[in-house]
């Protein structure tokens, strides 16, 4: 290359390194300046309220989609668990007491309404607010009228953009606390609609266990029946109504029949028991704990037979 070659190529490097420190130095003040107009103007006031404002929606909308998922969900699973337990009241008005009375009143009468209510579940219509568009908070926007604004910000020196800027900071301030109790109404009504729906899956446990348990006092019922049957056959040589009595069954199958009486009534409370109202949290979760203690009663009473 040469001598010369060399002393060019290092006039070269001298000049891009010259180069890019002007361009270093631009960019320092262009930034500088720009920094200056934001704050002489109001623009990173503005700026400010505009990452607020796009935070606060991505908020909402994040916990909406949340809301209306869950709220889908456990209406669903509300409205199940009250379906299974009229079916679950049905069963025992309409085919277990009908199947005891048949049986109890060839040893002595007992009356057994058919009439039985069900429970129904209602969805309260819920609204909540949502984030208002840009349009109804913002009192100034630099990125959509740049020209304007700017023109604003020379003529007034600021003082006119820097105070729009700040309202529109306070309005998107003010909008975010209105949002956040619109997120917390939400989280309220997810959190009582997950009590209801775990009181009533109780009771529909409740009634579905029920079922089976006084199905078993059903059988040993009909036993006795029969045993009464045969044993009236056997001395008396005919069908005597006397002698169909509990007091000629052995100890052990008379505590069954009054096994089968007293769970009877229990469960006939707990199916002519009707939730005042299904939205109501504090009504539900009384009737799941008196159900409780019902179904613990009858639970008692079979295991003791």
């Amino acid at each position: 290359m040469g001598i010369w070659g060399n002393i060019k190529e290092k006039f070269k490097s001298a000049g891009r390194k010259v180069k890019e420190k002007c361009k270093s130095v631009g960019r320092k003040v262009a930034r500088a300046c720009t920094n200056m107009w934001n704050k002489f103007s109001g623009k990173d006031t503005f700026k400010e309220a505009e990452e607020l404002y796009e935070k606060m929606s991505n908020k909402y909308n994040r916990h909406k989609r949340k809301f209306d998922e869950e709220l889908e969900r456990y209406i669903d699973s509300i409205e199940k668990h009250v379906e299974r337990i009229n079916s679950s009241k049905e069963i025992i008005k309409t085919d277990l007491f009908v199947r005891m009375a048949e049986n109890m009143e060839k040893i002595h009468d007992v009356v057994i309404s058919e009439d039985f209510t069900i429970e129904s579940y209602k969805q309260a219509v819920l609204s909540f607010d949502s984030v208002r568009d840009k349009e109804a908070l913002y009192k100034i926007d630099f990125n959509k009228y740049k020209f304007k604004t700017s023109i604003q910000a020379f003529f007034t020196l600021g003082f006119y953009t820097r105070k729009k800027a700040k309202e529109t900071l306070y309005a998107v301030q003010e909008e975010e606390g209105k949002i956040n109790n619109e997120i917390a109404k939400m989280n309220a009504e997810i959190k009582k609609l997950e009590v209801i729906d775990k009181s009533l899956e109780n009771v529909d446990y409740y009634f579905e266990t029920l079922i089976g348990m006084y199905e078993k006092l059903l059988v040993r019922l009909d036993n006795n029946v029969n045993y009464l049957f045969v044993r009236c056959l056997n001395f008396a040589h005919k069908l005597v109504h006397k002698e169909m009595s509990v007091r000629r069954l052995p100890k052990i199958q008379q505590e069954e029949v009054e096994a089968i009486v007293t769970a009877s009534k229990i469960l006939k409370k707990m199916t002519d028991a009707q939730i005042v109202s299904i939205s109501d949290t504090n009504n539900v979760k009384k009737h799941a704990e008196d159900m409780k203690k019902q179904f613990e009663e009858i639970k008692n009473v079979v295991n003791a037979a």
